[in-house]
């Protein structure tokens, strides 16, 4: 009979092959999106030499997320430096493997799970079983396409390690739970809880939505272990010191609430949505995630999702009502069963948790497939704590679950197959979401690379018809117009800054005056120039505190040799973010190249004293390269 260690040991081989399998056609995908902005153009990343102050400035260069992310960024810079530039290979590679990591953890906190499970209901611990269940629920959320933007869309690696960190966090917690139960409070359960908390850090400084899983441990000690200590302690209390708790505890999150809505509703300045329109969608958005989850068809999957239509009231749409009654019907389901079937009430309550954060009320996009990485492990172990494995029928049963699993597996290998290049990956995200004004936008520009100027040019006035707001579009529109050398009429500049005028400058606008800034230089956008200027002034009036919209100005005039305008504008920037270090290589660039060296040198220590001598490795380089060079 062969040794179950051995069948074990197998199970991971083929597993770990599985996850290798289907992704690797996705692996020679390009960076997208995002990967851009926080990858890519992250001059910080750029780490030649593993010194603690290149590492700690890689580190601290996040702009993600409140926290800058370091554990995510460090790991970025880890991967330039071994791959000896932007390889995006190496990067999803990188992803893969911490997603194998990851589907182990799922294994071994379901394998947790189930004993607990069997504990508090009285039912007999068959290790068969609890492996039989474990392998299950890691291999169909390990598969399962959902995962895919967490995988080969780099930048998720910030929900890679978060959920890494968060499963390893709550896999100690429960360690030292049980330990405490079934012997008592030792040293080794202080170390234990000490090192859970260790994780739970680094996964905060993966990504801020670990700030939940303190919330999904209470939701455990409340299914499993209300009748261990400390608990009792809580009923000896008199019913004024119990009330006195509640009280304290009602108050504290309450304050903690408008506190919380009050920080995210000054990031709705820059959306094209309020905070009730966006909390009323996410009811529909939740129930659009669990009809991916357990009815994945592949159309439904993709990059961006802004083809979603608002919710302006409950009954507009009227999905919106039936999705908050849905929802509620839910959680009271899982309510009901807490004691019958409490994997099950433990599985919702873990869904809903995980989205507090990116699904209600903060001024985030409106959907993302990655945000369910962590929060489908909840729904699949309710579905699958639903199934009686005690009375598992082996065969029949072994064969049903590698059939869904393949099921999986092969869509996730078809959208990998899909993002194996940049041409193909947009365009089946124009396929799939044919008004999402974001995918026909990133198909333009793949087609544009790819030489197909007729199909770039559709495709960015289609994305500009479906949202007449975004200011963006009628600006790459004008890019494409300077890559195929068409006339750029005055119509299609005063429609341009109409748009700027009356409408909001989103992060996608942001994210286009960066990269068009950036082409100024090149001959292909020199019909651009002066247009430019006018985009840039329109910005500026809206919003004249922003130092990156004078960085883009002063690249714009410098490409138009204006180069006193340019050095105002850059200065101007520096005197909006003493901090902001891009204008002065550009300030820097222009003194060398008219040979004034010294007043180079000079910017650069007043820009240390203003920082209070804090290390920029780039700098440290430049300014050596500059004392080098030969002096008249």
């Amino acid at each position: 009979m062969t040794h179950p260690r051995f069948k074990t040991l197998l199970f991971f081989i083929a597993f770990y092959g599985l996850i290798l399998g289907i992704y690797s056609p996705g692996i020679s995908g390009p960076f997208v999106f995002d990967d851009i902005t926080n990858i890519t153009t992250n001059t910080a990343l750029r780490v030649t030499d593993l010194n603690f102050i290149n590492l700690t400035t890689a580190a601290l260069s996040g702009e993600a997320g409140p926290l800058k992310r370091p554990v995510a960024m460090i790991s970025f810079a880890f991967n330039y430096y071994f791959a000896e530039g932007y390889s995006a290979p190496h990067f999803k590679i990188t992803n893969i493997l911490i997603q194998c990591l990851n589907a182990t953890l799922v294994f071994i906190l379901s394998l947790q799970l189930y004993k607990t499970t069997a504990v508090k209901t009285g039912s007999s611990t068959n290790l068969k079983h609890a492996t039989a269940f474990a392998f299950i629920i890691s291999l169909l959320w390990a598969v399962h396409p959902i995962n895919l933007t967490s995988v080969l869309y780099v930048v998720q690696r910030m929900t890679l390690l978060s959920t890494l960190f968060s499963l390893g966090s709550i896999i100690l917690y429960l360690s030292a739970r049980n330990r405490w139960v079934n012997h008592s409070f030792s040293w080794r359960v202080a170390g234990l809880f000490f090192t859970g908390i260790i994780s739970l850090l680094f996964a905060l400084f993966s990504k801020e939505n670990a700030v939940l899983i303190p919330f999904i441990i209470l939701l455990i000690e409340l299914v499993f272990y209300t009748h261990e200590k400390p608990w009792p302690f809580i009923k000896k209390l008199s019913k004024k010191q119990r009330l006195a708790g509640i009280i304290a505890i009602i108050s504290i999150s309450t304050v903690a609430l408008f506190w919380a809505i009050d920080y995210a509703a000054g990031g709705f300045n820059s959306r094209t949505f309020t905070m009730l329109e966006r909390v009323l969608t996410e009811s529909r958005v939740v129930c659009l995630y669990i009809a991916m989850i357990f009815i994945p068809r592949i159309n439904s999957f993709g990059l961006f999702h802004d083809d979603i239509i608002l919710s302006t009231s409950l009954l507009s749409p009227w999905t919106t009502i039936t999705s908050i009654i849905f929802i509620l019907g839910l959680l009271i389901t899982a309510f009901h069963y807490r004691k019958k079937n409490p994997l099950f009430a433990l599985g919702i309550g873990w869904f809903f948790i995980g989205h507090l954060l990116e699904s209600t009320f903060f001024p985030l996009e409106i959907a993302h497939e990655h945000r369910n990485h962590l929060p489908s492990i909840g729904l699949i172990i309710a579905a699958i704590s639903c199934i009686p494995i005690q009375k598992f029928n082996y065969t029949k049963n072994i064969i049903l679950i590698i059939l869904v699993s393949l099921i999986l597996a092969s869509i996730t290998w078809i959208r990998s197959n899909q993002w194996s290049n940049r041409y193909d990956q947009a365009f089946y995200e124009t396929l799939h979401h044919p008004l999402s004004a974001a995918a026909q936008t990133t198909f333009s520009s793949a087609a544009g690379s790819a030489g197909k100027y007729n199909e770039a040019l559709m495709a960015i006035k289609k994305a500009s018809q479906i949202d007449p707001k975004e200011i963006a579009l009628p600006i790459y529109y004008q890019h494409t117009l300077s890559i195929l050398k068409l006339p750029i009429t005055k119509e299609t500049q005063d429609e341009t800054l109409l748009r700027i005028k009356l409408n909001k400058i989103t992060a996608t606008t942001k994210l286009a005056l960066s990269e068009i800034a950036n082409c100024l230089h090149k001959e292909i956008c020199e019909p651009l120039r002066e247009n430019y200027i006018g985009w840039i002034n329109a910005v500026i009036l809206k919003q004249p505190n922003i130092a990156y919209y004078y960085l883009f100005k002063g690249k714009a005039e410098s490409s138009l040799g204006n180069n006193l305008k340019a050095l105002n504008a850059f200065q101007l920037a520096l005197s909006k973010d003493p901090e902001y270090i891009q204008p002065l290589y550009e300030i820097i660039n222009i003194l060398l190249k008219n040979g004034q060296i010294l007043n180079a040198l000079t910017m650069i220590e007043q820009f240390k004293k203003k920082n209070h001598g804090i290390q920029y490795p780039q700098l440290i380089k430049l300014e050596n390269d500059i004392k080098q060079q030969p002096r008249e």
